[in-house]
């Protein structure tokens, strides 16, 4: 026996929501593997050495599957730019979330950030391609989105408990966040990178006792 119509309809519409379910699932993945991939090449090889025909192959995509999720070669280092930015922003909070004062944290997450931007795969992406290919606004932006909340909320809590000086919150957010990637830029092109991050983090680790009451 035909099982009714409004039955009928009702499985349909299940399949049909099932298989639009599966469908974004498999974008989210083509889009995660064309992120990861392309991660790879650009800290290897610089935004520039790196093809979208190279990348396509080893994801195992179409060029058209790749332009659905990207519009562009510099949408998808957008994309990578990001999600740098977020696993560098994910390591600050690793450091800092057994530091039991909010001073301890702005120290630990401090030196966490140091320590991401030193290592050469995320140099690359972060401070070298991303400046020029993306622009300084757009990497200002991100950077922000990514890091100034939290640097923010440990500054009010440092001031609120008076251990540092009563500061314009925004204004010192900015000096403090400018001159920590001003000092892993310096890191970056040092020719002697060891040396030059003791020393860096040293003269970074006194301007922020500078703050102290």
């Amino acid at each position: 026996m035909n099982p009714p119509p409004r039955t009928e309809m009702k499985e349909k519409a299940i399949k049909a929501k099932a298989k639009g379910h599966k469908r974004i699932e498999q974008g989210k993945k083509t889009s995660a593997d064309l992120i990861r991939i392309a991660r790879q090449m650009f800290s290897r090889r610089g935004y520039a050495n790196s093809s979208m025909e190279e990348i396509v192959l080893k994801a195992g995509v179409t060029r058209g599957a790749l332009y659905h999720h990207f519009s562009s070669k510099e949408g998808l280092f957008l994309a990578v730019f990001e999600n740098a930015q977020a696993e560098i922003a994910s390591r600050i909070y690793q450091a800092s979330k057994d530091q039991r004062s909010a001073w301890g944290k702005l120290v630990s997450s401090t030196f966490a950030f140091f320590e991401a931007c030193s290592e050469p795969e995320l140099q690359q992406i972060v401070l070298i391609d991303a400046p020029v290919v993306l622009g300084w606004n757009v990497w200002r932006r991100v950077d922000e989105a990514k890091t100034h909340d939290t640097l923010r909320s440990l500054l009010k809590e440092l001031i609120d408990t008076k251990v540092i000086q009563p500061l314009p919150l925004r204004p010192i957010a900015h000096l403090i966040a400018g001159a920590a990637n001003e000092a892993v830029l310096f890191i970056a092109q040092s020719e002697d990178p060891k040396k030059t991050f003791k020393e860096t983090w040293s003269a970074m680790e006194t301007l922020l006792r500078s703050l102290r009451r």
